[in-house]
């Protein structure tokens, strides 16, 4: 070897011990991402819902960020995770924008980008679920598994150890690698355990039903039992935070508290209305960020990954839609701090199986300001499914989970005391919607036909299929190859699982 190549291997070393010496100084924050199962934005105690308790959001949101205006992208279980970890609307990601579809491998995902440049990761609960995680769809968007411990549990709850699983993780990972933790609480995703809310001693004559639901006691109670799966959630997130304490890793962690889409009952999931896709958020950082804010700038679940990769010093993958809101986080300001997140984007395509041939209920919003502007592409079919089409998956109806308060709209759906929270969430709807969230927080009022709203209608529909434009959504060019994607769905006729055109006559 001559004396060139020997001084350029001598500089090659050294510059390799550099970069490792540097990468052990700015030591990479850890990351705990914490999602709850069907949870809309109020329902938290740090935004004064009586009789719930959540102490460990409260305790994040005040050592950190509460985010007044966080919106999922989607109002479904599996997409609303899809776009949280690939950073893009669900239009953008063919089967990974359906409940029971599939995520292919040409999106990455942020979480696969960290496991690459050395974290640890892992998860407990849910993860990317429910949908298919076989060839040609991504097999581990979420990995290794951290779900054997178990406990003794109410009926219909899951028996998952999650913060004794968080403990598992940590003591198994290499001690000096950062780490990305995913809890993904089942709660409070039904089926509930009747009654559990009253038994656990909630005062229902305090609970506050939002107006699109009749106020009585059997919804009172069902929701009832609703806040208490949330507390759950929020009782395996306090035990997390105290085992980063005492691994003192608490400071050096960036805890992301947040839930996939709304709450559990008639017009909130599976639906574009605020108690569907308004989010609960709250972030904190050690500090880095200066706790006690509340922040008012719109943000997108497609942010999150653009967000996090900047806050490790990456760069977001090319084509990533959101954008990160890293310096909202820095700012220590309330209010708005970026007067350009003035508005977010939802959509809906197929949620459950629950109309002839496996149709979705397309939909597409944004929602700016006070507003709230819809475009129903499909107004001709029945957004919460098919009264006569028994979906294997959550019955008649099937857009709306099963439970206690879509039985009894369903039963009742004909009395006159009943009729009109029935119709809303039954019914046909039109094609354009417009609603002014800040006086009408329960969506209920549509004023898209009022001619005063005329060009304000137009200009947000001018805006909305802008950005669809722009992102390449096939429903801007009248496309719908949601229509032909397999429903993977475990239980359900072979024929089900067949592109629309090939399936049997």
């Amino acid at each position: 070897m001559n004396k060139s190549k020997i001084i350029l291997l001598l500089l090659s070393v050294i510059a390799l011990s550099t970069s490792c010496q540097s990468k052990k100084v700015d030591k990479r924050p850890n990351i705990l991402f914490c999602i709850a199962d069907d949870v809309s934005f109020i329902h938290t105690s740090i935004n004064g819902t009586a009789e719930l308790s959540t102490p460990n959001f409260d305790r994040v949101a005040n050592s950190g960020v509460l985010f007044n205006n966080a919106y999922c992208n989607v109002s479904s279980c599996a997409p609303s995770r899809a776009s949280i970890l690939t950073g893009k609307n669900i239009w953008e990601l063919e089967e990974g924008g359906l409940l029971f579809g599939g995520l292919k491998k040409e999106y990455p995902t942020f979480s696969t980008t960290l496991k690459d440049i050395g974290y640890a990761t892992g998860y407990s609960g849910k993860g990317y679920m429910p949908a298919r995680l076989k060839e040609p769809y991504q097999t581990e968007p979420l990995a290794p598994e951290f779900n054997k411990i178990r406990n003794k549990v109410p009926q219909f709850m899951s028996n998952k150890d999650y913060a004794g699983n968080f403990d598992e993780f940590l003591s198994k990972k290499d001690k000096d690698a950062p780490f990305f933790f995913w809890y993904g609480s089942h709660e409070a995703h039904r089926k509930y355990n009747p009654g559990i809310g009253v038994k656990s001693g909630k005062d229902i004559s305090k609970i506050k039903v939002p107006g699109f639901l009749p106020d009585n006691d059997l919804v009172r109670s069902d929701m009832a039992d609703y806040y208490y799966e949330i507390e759950w959630f929020d009782a395996h997130l306090g035990r997390m935070i105290k085992s980063l304490e005492a691994a003192g890793e608490l400071e050096n962690t960036i805890i992301i508290v947040t839930a996939d889409n709304g709450m559990p009952f008639p017009r909130a999931k599976s639906t574009c209305y605020d108690y569907g896709t308004h989010m609960p958020l709250a972030i904190c950082w050690g500090d880095k960020i200066k706790g006690g804010a509340k922040v008012d700038d719109f943000v997108s679940f497609t942010d999150f990954s653009p967000t996090l990769l900047e806050a490790l010093g990456l760069e977001a993958p090319e084509g990533t839609t959101g954008k990160s809101f890293l310096d909202v986080l820095f700012s220590g300001k309330s209010g708005q701090v970026d007067a350009s997140r003035d508005r977010v984007f939802t959509a809906l395509e197929r949620h459950a199986y629950c109309r002839p041939e496996g149709l979705g209920y397309p939909i597409r919003t944004i929602r700016k300001g006070d507003w709230l502007f819809i475009i129903n592409f499909e107004p001709g079919r029945y957004p919460a499914g098919n009264a006569d089409f028994n979906s294997v998956h959550q019955g008649f109806y099937g857009e709306i989970d099963a439970g206690a308060t879509r039985t009894y709209l369903i039963e009742n759906k004909d009395n006159d005391s009943v009729k009109y929270y029935a119709d809303l969430s039954l019914k046909r709807r039109p094609a354009v919607e417009l609603f002014n969230v800040k006086e009408d927080p329960y969506n209920l009022h549509n004023l898209a036909s009022e001619e005063k709203y005329t060009e304000l209608c137009k200009d947000l529909k001018t805006e909305l299929f802008e950005y669809l434009k722009e992102t390449g959504d096939p429903r801007i060019v009248g496309e719908s190859p949601w229509d032909n994607y397999p429903y993977y769905f475990k239980g359900l006729e072979e024929k089900h699982l067949k592109p629309i055109g090939q399936r049997d006559n």
